[in-house]
């Protein structure tokens, strides 16, 4: 059968794209059982759907929904598909989280919820064969003949070790590469699946159930060693929710990646006290450059809401031990998150304050659909459940409070943000092994290849929106001196 798989643009999106893996897996699955599969990533590619349906003349079309800002090009995709009279199946998070509503259009005939892999091997074959009884799938959602949504059981997780391994010729590779801290090529690739944890604003409870899986590791060296050889890859961000889970695992894969001997660094995200100092400096010796961080709040009254439950005496420790083993350590917060006060938020910028990272990574709270936060509001009557999705196509939780459900002022926030993306920014020096003002440069860099990828309309409001947002974050960031002497904010960076 051939099968299209879209992955949708973005709307004003400047940063670098990253690979699509989730689709990657699911298009070398289906190619593993014969099926003639072309993936039409639309971030990256230029050419026109008309031209890529004439040529490929797809009988199933398949459509990715990660992001709130994909919505628009997703159904401009999905009418189209069905202007051709082709089914149309709609996956990811974002629509794995809300089939009822995304089943309310038209233009969609089948929602795959959650992992896609195996349940569409098994739509495929029911497409292939002439049928349309769905009910024995397992995890899909459909509408039936009289209308109703028909939410099939959960299907199991699928053995990581029995899907094929990635089939990187299924898309450009070179257009995916980004600069990243000591590598101009640097692509995402993955250890595992799925995070143990449940933060109260992470969808993983639903969509990934608590439950972590890795990958074959072998299967993992095998793509690294092609992607270098053969493409010139010089990086890797392991996109693993969790990477390393404790000592052994670490090492086990550091071990691996140096026996590869090959010129490449790479970067992960993992945990608070986890590794000690000697861990960090095994990761660096095997080429791991940078790590990120979701501490998310300097508050513990905050970080039990948030259900994060790793150890606060910790946080600083684990920020200076990385920093001495020459690893950029980049930490992640958030400012805005219900029931959130002034007290936490000053307790999260001191917080930052003492870490002396030069990369921040702070973002105003974003409600999503299938997190336990979600569903609390609705159940408090502080917010409603999604129904149309116009209600999150025009959302942007990155550039701006989308929400108030802080009794914190708004400017607060916004000077907060600003002034740490501004830090970062503009950070002179990242470690020893960086050259200068590399962070600028990185963002420059991303930001000008993604204006490239765009056609000129695009580009205009790519252009408009990223200059838009820089002004915005240089006055909030320069012009409320006394929000950030409220806060103590830059005491260190001021000097």
């Amino acid at each position: 059968m051939r099968i299209l798989l879209i992955n949708p643009a973005t709307v004003g999106y400047s940063r670098s794209v990253t690979t699509p893996l989730g689709l990657l897996s699911i298009a070398s699955s289906l190619q593993s059982k014969g099926h003639k599969v072309r993936l039409y990533d639309r971030t990256v590619e230029k050419v026109k759907a008309e031209k890529v349906f004439d040529e490929f003349r797809p009988e199933l079309v398949g459509v990715s929904l990660v992001s709130f800002k994909s919505v628009y090009d997703a159904l401009e995709m999905s009418e189209y598909a069905k202007k051709l009279s082709l089914p149309v199946v709609w996956g990811g998070p974002l629509a794995s989280e809300i089939p009822e509503t995304v089943l309310k259009k038209g233009c969609i005939d089948l929602v795959s919820i959650g992992e896609g892999e195996a349940t569409w091997i098994e739509l495929a074959e029911k497409f292939l064969n002439g049928e349309r009884n769905f009910e024995s799938v397992a995890g899909i959602a459909f509408r039936n003949e009289e209308g109703k949504t028909v939410i099939t059981e959960a299907r199991n997780f699928v053995d990581l070790g029995e899907l094929p391994p990635i089939d990187w010729s299924l898309v450009d590779v070179p257009k995916y590469f980004q600069s990243s801290y000591e590598c101009e090529k640097m692509l995402y690739l993955y250890c595992a699946k799925g995070c143990p944890h449940s933060c109260t604003f992470c969808y993983n409870k639903d969509f990934h159930r608590c439950t972590y899986r890795k990958r074959p590791l072998e299967h993992v060296l095998d793509e690294i060693g092609y992607l270098v050889k053969n493409h010139g890859m010089d990086g890797v961000y392991f996109a693993d929710e969790m990477w390393g889970r404790n000592r052994s695992e670490m090492r086990m894969i550091c071990d691996s990646l140096r026996s590869l001997d090959l010129e490449f660094v790479w970067g992960c995200q993992t945990r608070i006290g986890v590794f000690t100092e000697e861990d960090f400096k095994y990761m660096y010796d095997s080429g791991c450059r940078w790590v990120f961080f979701g501490v998310e709040s300097g508050s513990e009254n905050m970080l039990q809401k948030m259900n994060k439950r790793i150890p606060y005496d910790k946080i600083e420790e684990t920020f200076s031990n990385c920093r001495k083993a020459g690893i950029i350590a980049i930490g992640s917060f958030i400012v805005g998150f219900p029931g959130e006060t002034v007290d936490d938020v000053a307790k999260t910028v001191n917080l930052i304050e003492k870490i002396e990272t030069p990369l921040v990574n702070l973002n105003y709270f974003a409600l999503v659909p299938g997190s336990d936060i979600y569903y609390k509001l609705i159940e408090e009557g502080r917010y409603h459940e999604i129904t149309d999705l116009s209600e999150v196509a025009d959302i942007r939780p990155i550039e701006r409070n989308e929400y108030r459900f802080t009794d914190v002022p708004e400017i607060d926030l916004k000077v907060i943000r600003s002034w740490y993306m501004w830090r970062s920014f503009s950070a002179k020096s990242l470690s020893e092994d960086t050259k200068d003002f590399s962070f600028a440069k990185k963002v420059a860099t991303d930001a000008i290849k993604q204006l490239k990828r765009s056609k000129l309309k695009d580009f205009i409001i790519s252009m408009f929106l990223s200059g838009t947002e820089f002004l915005s974050i240089v006055y909030y960031s320069h012009f409320y001196p006394s929000v950030k002497k409220k806060y103590g904010i830059g005491k260190k960076y001021d000097k």
